[in-house]
């Protein structure tokens, strides 16, 4: 494939899986750290596995079929399945907009931006980014954001990043540690909006570039594995960063900014960078699968959409600016439990990427499926221990 054509098919694949490197798995990944220093870098990394997985089968179906997963389950099945599959995800993605607010909020203090304002700002640019009409240029923001997060994450690491004879590979039964991991695993399809997005976004965006299909799947597989793997990185990168630290609440913008040290300003553009760039995601995933699944996807209901969602979580957050903990508690939950929760609409995927009727010759063969499937049981067993009585 030409550069030219790569360049003009990046982007959906890349953003959606940036994105699940959100403000809460960030915040997620330093308590972590603080708990069990570099023991889980190694599951962390295993964990690009299966978010690629899975995302790549949401983007291979928009880009075979020009349509969004909200609207392939509608057509190919019913409206009453397509809502079943899509509404829970979308109730779990207005909490993901609290913890993303939240983030941008301790970031902004973290750089020395009162909170109330910097939530302001950054509330005001997210509507003014969604609500416009063109994807392309929204992409074009999006590609921004998701490249100042990788920067800052990486200067962020820098003078953290040694080992020091750290022990990087560990395991136990306890009901604390399987505790960590099921949150580990629920970030890999935290916030769930990903798969959404990704079809979606891969189907607006492919169906006006004049590339042959197999090249567009050898393009979605590529993007959606490169993104897989650094989003994980970054995950990596605030573990690393929580296991230089100790004794501190990671919603507490007062001990961050003591402990952190010098890089508590990248560690605030990081955390900003990161919720900044899956509000808007998740803003767009929530109308595109809704209303697709509604069968009214258009801009008017789109806006709709973006206000119930937004604002309420606006409101919320500046309330509870002095109580950041019972939110972060609350989407480190959603983090253990997302996987149930897009167990239906994964499956569904699942069946559909493999209908040669729908797919043709780009459809996945039956070993393709069961790997797929089998993805899919083990992440869903990593939701079912994230609500395991202690």
């Amino acid at each position: 494939m030409s550069i030219r054509d790569s360049v003009r098919l990046f982007g959906p694949a890349w953003i959606a899986l940036l994105a699940d490197a959100d403000a809460a798995s960030i915040l997620g990944g330093l308590s972590t750290g603080e708990e069990y220093g570099y023991k889980l870098v190694w599951f962390v990394m295993m964990l690009s596995l299966p978010i690629f997985v899975i995302q790549e089968a949401a983007g291979r179906l928009g880009a075979v079929t020009n349509k969004g997963v909200g609207e392939l389950i509608r057509d190919y099945y019913s409206k009453r399945i397509s809502l079943l599959s899509i509404v829970p995800i979308f109730f779990v993605d207005f909490f993901t907009y609290l913890s993303e607010y939240v983030g941008i909020v301790i970031g902004s203090y973290l750089i020395g931006i009162n909170p109330i304002i910097g939530l302001l700002i950054f509330f005001i640019l997210h509507i003014i980014i969604v609500l416009s009409k063109k994807y392309e240029i929204t992409e074009k923001y999006l590609v921004v954001i998701s490249l100042l997060l990788i920067l800052s994450s990486l200067f962020m690491i820098g003078p953290k990043l040694y080992f020091n004879g750290q022990d990087i590979f560990y395991f136990s039964t306890s009901r604390n540690f399987l505790f960590f991991l099921a949150v580990n695993v629920g970030a890999v399809v935290t916030p769930p909006c990903m798969l959404v997005y990704q079809s979606s976004a891969t189907a607006i965006k492919y169906s006006g570039v004049e590339v042959d299909k197999s090249r567009k799947i050898r393009w979605v597989t590529l993007e959606t594995l490169i993104g897989a793997i650094i989003t994980e990185l970054i995950i990596v990168f605030s573990e690393i960063i929580g296991a230089s630290i100790s004794g501190v609440d990671p919603t507490n913008p007062d001990q961050l900014l003591s402990s952190l040290g010098r890089i508590h300003y990248i560690f605030g553009i990081t955390l900003i960078s990161a919720g900044f760039l899956t509000l808007i995601v998740v803003s767009l995933s929530s109308a595109w699968g809704l209303l697709e699944a509604l069968g009214k996807n258009n801009y008017k209901n789109s806006i709709r959409v973006y206000i119930a969602e937004s604002i309420p979580a606006f409101i919320i957050v500046s309330i509870m600016l002095s109580n950041y903990t019972t939110i972060i508690d609350f989407a480190l939950t959603l983090l253990s439990l997302s996987p149930i929760v897009i167990t239906i609409p994964a499956i569904l995927i699942g069946i559909l990427v493999s209908n040669r009727r729908i797919m043709g010759e780009y459809g996945y063969t039956k070993l393709r499926s069961i790997i797929y499937f089998i993805t899919i049981c083990i992440v869903l067993i990593g939701g079912i221990i994230g609500i395991l009585p202690i």
